[in-house]
């Protein structure tokens, strides 16, 4: 163990050390700005694919060629974060709904006997009140001024200032008949499900910090289906991409939001840099948009 004592280094200095690197910068005014806007820890994650090895760039390696990597991966997250609001939204409606008129009760959430022993409820609950405590949304402030049940919310309220977590929690909390009627609108197993969630919640933090994703391996992979879903990796954002696909698919029945998001997804992936295995670095097959997960119609298929 030592003591971390490298200096900081100018935007000057920064290209210098990668052009010592074997680095080629047509354009070091340019590139100095590019740097100025992006931490240089940050860009240097997306140099390792293009070293032979660490801090050695392969031949004719050009600065360009990263930046378009680190604008790829930035992309990515935004298509990736449009069908998450999908599937998050889809998430709240279904559970408010089916809480509030399967138990007859709008503060059903609140009552820990609905939830597995083992769910640690009141620590969650908590959670959702501290929300809706921090929350300035004006439907929260109405209600906090006219009923005396706040920090309480009617569960259709709860779900809307809820963090993604807090929302996968849930589901994972509820007990078994609750998760099969609500997996059932999914048209997939409830513990397959509960990890699908699990895992978007995470990926959804990832994109909120702009992390990378386009190569990570996910903290929290994901339970897999049979069939199709057999030769995939639970822990690369390909499958992940196939995932959202199957949700929203199913919910949306390839409506205009549906195909546009599609589109956009073929469109990025078929204008990605120039990397040898770009799309198994995903975790998707080469001949991805012939895969059954993606060009198969899902609006029936059943898992």
């Amino acid at each position: 163990m030592e003591k971390y004592s490298k200096p900081p280094l100018t935007f000057s200095e920064q290209i210098n050390l990668l052009e010592s690197r074997g680095l080629i910068v047509s354009n070091s005014t340019k590139a100095e700005a590019y740097l100025s806007q992006i931490n240089y820890y940050r860009f240097s994650a997306y140099c390792l694919p293009f070293e032979v090895v660490r801090h050695q760039f392969k031949e004719n390696t050009t600065f360009e060629q990263i930046q378009g990597l680190y604008e790829f991966d930035r992309k990515l997250r935004v298509v990736i974060y449009e069908a998450l609001e999908l599937v998050e939204n889809i998430t709240r409606t279904v559970v408010a709904y089916h809480l509030s008129h399967q138990y007859k009760n709008i503060f059903a959430h609140e009552n820990s006997a609905i939830f597995f022993p083992k769910f640690n409820h009141s620590e969650w609950i908590e959670k959702v009140h501290n929300e809706a405590e921090r929350s300035h949304e004006t439907f929260i402030e109405h209600y906090k001024h006219t009923y005396t049940d706040f920090p309480s919310l009617p569960i259709w309220m709860a779900v809307e200032i809820m963090a993604f977590g807090s929302l996968s929690k849930l589901v994972a909390g509820m007990l078994r008949q609750d998760q099969k009627a609500i997996s059932k609108k999914y048209s997939l197993h409830s513990t397959v499900l509960i990890s699908w969630l699990h895992t978007m919640a995470y990926i959804r933090n990832i994109c909120a910090h702009h992390s990378r994703l386009w190569n990570r391996e996910l903290a929290i992979g994901m339970v897999l289906p049979k069939n199709n879903w057999d030769s995939l990796n639970p822990k690369r954002i390909g499958t992940v991409i196939f995932a959202l696909n199957t949700i929203i698919s199913r919910f949306s029945s390839f409506s205009e939001p549906v195909i546009k998001w599609r589109e956009k997804v073929e469109n990025l992936l078929s204008e990605h840099p120039l990397l040898p295995n770009f799309h198994l670095s995903m975790g998707l097959p080469e001949n991805w948009k012939e895969h059954p997960l993606w060009k198969k119609d899902l609006k029936n298929e059943q898992n």
